[in-house]
């Protein structure tokens, strides 16, 4: 039998590559699927030599295939994404019987194209000012009409309908609820000085960017909701309201970020990294009030869409020309005259201080995501750079122009009132547990190296806690300043509108259960070992000084880890911390901490403890926990 002759048909860069082609003009399968350049012609290119032409012409067509690669894996995540958040409207009505608050979840988005096009036909027109902070706000990257206020492309009247019931004043008051009690309650410890412009940053933020403008009020309406169903005297109708109004604020946000997501998927980061680090302040934002508000479900998708943001983001922008991270480069970049100063004299812009918040809650959202999740943190490769202080023998090997940016630009206790590297030592424990159950799975695990990595790690941990143990006791002694800095002092964002407990406690606290988990990784669930006693009982006695039993809110991890390792003589003292906490305990993730205490204590007498570790009991209740 007479087989087919080969084609001679087919475009030249499958030729190149010696890939079959298809012939599909313009553009062939193959190379329509990898997005690199088609080309079909009767005369052989210039390159197509046989020799050092077609050789080079090789190379550089791998390195196209690797990067777009890398721009497809991103583009495929996103879209993953926005179609999983399509999942999440039914969650949003559970609570909700109303009609209008469905009716916005379940309506379709728009098309990237259908928003282009209304846009540019309403430019033409005369169209009045978007409601509430926008209209004190012009800015050209936002839309004439903002999709809530179409009648058409798949919005409809039930979003005119739930738009038309926030007024511009309602909206302001939502804002501002939001920026006075809200934010501050979800970061008490970050207090940005007098000098650092303060949270301004945030308002400009909420003024920019819709999606995290509509999250931040639906939290105002959930904590609104919630404070005025503990009121006796509240009118049934006000606290009705106010959840309905939760409700459509979290499917506008929804709507919002999926819109986000198509035009950053559409145009890329490496050209767009104002707008991309909106976004992915947009996700954080998201997940933290899906936290917040006790509907945790969901907070892997996000995680996993902000981390790869943020590695497209440092990727693309923060790597020198001598192949070094620098986020100062990545800063400078959002600045306002980039590359003409560094902000050592200067105040951070907008963009800047957005990208080093949400960038420093993300390492901590991913740090213990990785110790319920079983693998190493997701931005493990940056964590060294943004948390860490080189060393004198690493700053020698740098160009003299980099030197200068070479100090961490994150700082962890500022944000979250933890120090940088007790972050670093969980994120550190969590990879080492990682390797274990993955060396154990292929038979190959040695306990030798297992010790030898957790000593290491152990000894940083002792290391870091001395010296932090002396700058506290230095700092303590230091006394009052007086004349101009004591000015400077007064406005150093030190103050409290709340009662909370200090950052060196909280980081205490933080480091002593940090050491029970890597005993745990180390020898196995035995929470009547010596070591791990001491460690609980210590952690114990710092959690009693704290001054009330709200402070937990901001040690759920730590609460949770000492409470599952807790002696059965001690579960009583975890149940009246919890109990102390009042009416506080429905916001965050305290209340799923707890039972996982407490399912963890039930499941204490079947005996069977070899499979057991923290990452078992954070997944105890069928889901991965994230506890913050």
């Amino acid at each position: 039998m007479a087989t087919k002759p080969r084609s001679s048909g087919g475009c030249w860069t499958c030729r190149l590559r010696r890939k079959k082609c298809d012939e599909e003009r313009p553009l062939c399968k193959g190379c329509l699927a990898l997005e690199i350049d088609c080309l079909y012609g009767e005369d052989k290119p210039e390159w197509m030599d046989g020799a050092e032409k077609q050789k080079q012409k090789v190379a550089w067509l791998k390195k196209q295939v690797k990067r777009k690669a890398t721009h497809r894996r991103e583009r495929r995540y996103l879209q993953g994404l926005e179609v999983r958040l399509e999942s999440l409207d039914a969650s949003l009505t559970d609570d909700s019987d109303t009609v209008a608050s469905r009716d916005l979840i379940n309506a379709a988005p728009m098309s990237v194209d259908t928003v282009d096009s209304s846009t540019s036909s309403a430019g033409t027109k005369n169209s009045t000012p978007t409601s509430g902070l926008d209209g004190a706000v012009t800015d050209s990257s936002l839309p004439a009409l903002s999709p809530d206020e179409h009648s058409g492309g798949g919005f409809g009247l039930p979003l005119l309908n739930a738009q038309a019931k926030l007024s511009q004043e309602a909206e302001a008051h939502s804002t501002m609820m939001y920026l006075d009690y809200v934010f501050p309650f979800l970061f008490p410890f970050y207090r940005p000085s007098f000098a650092d412009v303060g949270r301004g940053w945030l308002l400009v933020l909420l003024t920019k960017n819709k999606a995290l403008f509509h999250s931040a009020l639906s939290l105002a309406g959930y904590f609104y909701a919630i404070v005025l169903g503990l009121t006796r005297d509240a009118p049934s109708q006000c606290r009705t309201h106010n959840l309905e109004t939760l409700h459509e604020q979290q499917g506008l946000a929804l709507r919002w970020l999926q819109r986000e997501m198509q035009d950053i998927i559409t145009r890329g980061v490496k050209g767009n990294l104002a707008d991309a680090n909106r976004v992915m302040a947009s996700i954080i934002q998201l997940m933290t009030c899906d936290v917040a508000i006790a509907k945790p479900a969901n907070w892997t998708m996000h995680l996993g869409a902000a981390t790869e943001l943020f590695n497209e983001i440092m990727k693309h922008h923060a790597i020198t020309e001598s192949g070094h991270t620098c986020f100062m480069i990545v800063l400078l970049q959002l600045g306002s005259r980039p590359f003409a100063w560094t902000p050592k004299n200067h105040p951070w812009g907008s963009d800047q201080a957005i990208l080093r918040f949400f960038a420093a809650h993300l390492l901590f959202l991913d740090t213990l995501a990785s110790t319920a999740l079983q693998q190493p943190p997701r931005l493990q490769q940056w964590r060294q750079h943004l948390l860490q202080s080189l060393d004198e023998e690493a700053r020698k090997h740098l160009p003299d122009s980099e030197k200068e940016h070479t100090i961490p630009h994150i700082n962890l206790v500022g944000v979250v009132g933890v120090e940088n590297w007790v972050i670093i030592s969980i994120g550190e424990i969590a990879a080492l547990d990682s390797w274990k159950k993955e060396m154990k799975r292929l038979g190959s695990l040695s306990v030798a190296e297992l010790v030898a990595r957790a000593s290491a790690i152990e000894q940083r941990i002792r290391l870091s806690f001395q010296e932090f143990e002396e700058a506290c006791a230095e700092q303590d002694g230091s006394g009052s300043v007086d004349g101009p800095q004591h000015l400077l002092q007064y406005f150093a964002g030190s103050f409290s509108p709340t009662t909370m407990h200090g950052t060196a406690l909280n980081t205490r606290i933080w480091a002593h259960a940090t050491i029970s988990y890597l005993n745990i990784v180390v020898s196995g669930w035995q929470p009547s070992s010596p070591e791990i006693r001491v460690s609980v009982t210590q952690t114990i006695e710092m959690l009693l000084s704290l001054p009330t039993h709200d402070c937990l809110r901001t040690l759920v991890w730590p609460f949770t880890v000492t409470g599952c390792l807790a002696a059965p003589d001690q579960e009583q003292i975890f149940r009246d911390m919890f109990a102390g906490m009042g009416p506080l305990r429905v916001f965050g993730a305290t209340t799923q901490g707890f039972a996982i205490m407490e399912k963890v204590w039930k499941l204490r007498a079947d005996g069977n403890q070899d499979q057991w570790d923290i990452a078992a009991c954070l997944n105890c209740l069928g889901q991965p926990a994230l506890l913050i």
